[in-house]
């Protein structure tokens, strides 16, 4: 697992990240989703990594925020759905026809026009069905308008993509938010999880928000699943999906086929 300091981020530059798209130094690992009811895997969450060519392999952390702030913004979006679809037609040819991933897109980008349709297209030529690709909404210090972030999210379900809100709990995403923008999935923020042992009002609350997804129709699923304990302890709240370092680090393209064969978790 590589590590980042904080520090390094103010070393990136528009520049950098700019010859870095091009020169393809930007590349996913995959980190699995369980359906803990099923005992099955569900699809994987795809993150972002660059290998810098002077820093080595640099988190989001590094550069999320310096490219969601700059021009690079539409650029990345393009290069993410390009690349999660070419995933997508590389698991249909092994067999993993069930499998769907999750790409993280700020909210910004969600009400741009035309999204909705580029994906369709990128899908619909490669013979993708839609609903396997999930976008999954991240937080931003600007996500704009909430009746815009809400057309976009409506104009992707239309076109059979799902959608997600990401680690929801952990910024300004509210209660109003997710009653009004309507997605398919809500994943709970990983910091829930942290003192679920010690604190019993950490478990009333992960709960109370797994209810309260079931009952809006969404799919919940619960990230930052570290320990047995803790792994135990969700896998008896019922219908719901989980991911964390206790199911798996994130891995490689590579390691996908090991994984799943590992885990005869595809039926």
């Amino acid at each position: 697992m590589e590590h980042i300091a904080a520090d390094d981020r103010k070393f990136c530059t528009i520049d950098e990240a700019e010859r870095g798209l091009a020169r393809r130094e930007f590349f996913f690992v995959y980190q699995p989703k369980l359906r803990l009811q099923q005992g099955r895997l569900s699809g994987f969450e795809s993150l972002l990594r660059w290998r810098h060519p002077s820093r080595g392999v640099l988190t989001p952390d590094s550069f999320i925020d310096l490219v969601e702030d700059s021009p690079l913004t539409g650029s990345f979006t393009n290069f993410i759905v390009a690349e999660a679809a070419q995933t997508l037609v590389d698991w249909s040819a092994r067999g993993y026809n069930t499998l769907s991933l999750a790409v993280n897109l700020p909210a910004s980008e969600i009400g741009q026009p035309g999204l909705a349709s580029k994906l369709s297209a990128l899908l619909h030529n490669r013979s993708i069905n839609a609903s396997r690709l999930q976008i999954e909404v991240t937080e931003s210090t600007d996500p704009g308008s909430i009746e815009v972030l809400a057309s976009g999210v409506k104009s992707l379900k239309e076109s059979g993509v799902s959608v997600a809100i990401d680690d929801f709990g952990a910024g300004c995403w509210s209660l109003t938010v997710l009653h009004r923008i309507g997605v398919d999935t809500l994943k709970l923020d990983r910091k829930f999880m942290c003192d679920i042992q010690d604190n019993a009002n950490s478990k009333v609350v992960v709960e109370a928000l797994v209810q309260l997804g079931q009952r809006l129709g969404m799919r919940v699923v619960v990230e930052g699943v570290e320990t047995r304990a803790q792994f135990a302890w969700v896998s008896t709240i019922g219908h719901i999906d989980c991911q964390g370092y206790y199911i798996s680090a994130p891995i490689g393209r590579e390691q996908i086929d090991e994984f799943v064969s590992r885990h005869r978790l595809i039926h």
